[in-house]
């Protein structure tokens, strides 16, 4: 129990510094992340096995997560949300390696897609560090990438 409360504080840490400091997209990340810990939460107090199968209800969460992240790495003039986005397509294929063997121990399925939050955490505070000095470098640091269509 102590570990997610760890984390609970790393991300509201991570996600205050991303809203203080960050752009749009280090925002909406950051909101991102907050909805899907809700959501986890949320999840926790029902009823169900403990990672003893796929948790559907906890592949959801994740797979809303990844659209969002997506949606943002599309977007954004930033490089940083394609890592992000890959390393949770890493913790949904963990879902699916849990599926292909039933044998996995529980604890591992569970800390395999917990622990990778943490270096996508430190990638939104990187994230964010960057927007910060490139705004403070240069007066200007655009959050969206403009599609160029026909003229």
């Amino acid at each position: 129990m102590i570990h997610i409360l760890i984390y609970y504080a790393v991300a509201l840490a991570t996600c205050s510094f991303a809203f203080r400091h960050g752009g749009m997209p280090e925002r909406a990340v950051a909101v991102a992340f907050l909805l899907a810990a809700i959501g986890s939460s949320m999840l926790a107090f029902t009823a169900r096995p403990a990672f003893r199968s796929v948790d559907g209800a906890l592949l959801s969460v994740d797979l809303v997560l990844l659209a969002g992240l997506v949606a943002v790495a599309l977007f954004a003039n930033r490089f940083w949300p394609i890592w992000i986005s890959a390393l949770h397509l890493l913790a949904i294929a963990v879902h699916g390696v849990r599926a292909y063997d039933p044998s996995l121990v529980p604890w591992m399925y569970a800390a395999a897609i917990s622990k990778i939050a943490y270096p996508m955490l430190a990638l939104l505070v990187a994230g964010t560090e960057r927007h910060r000095r490139r705004k403070s470098s240069y007066g200007i640091d655009p959050d969206w990438s403009i599609p160029s269509g026909p003229h």
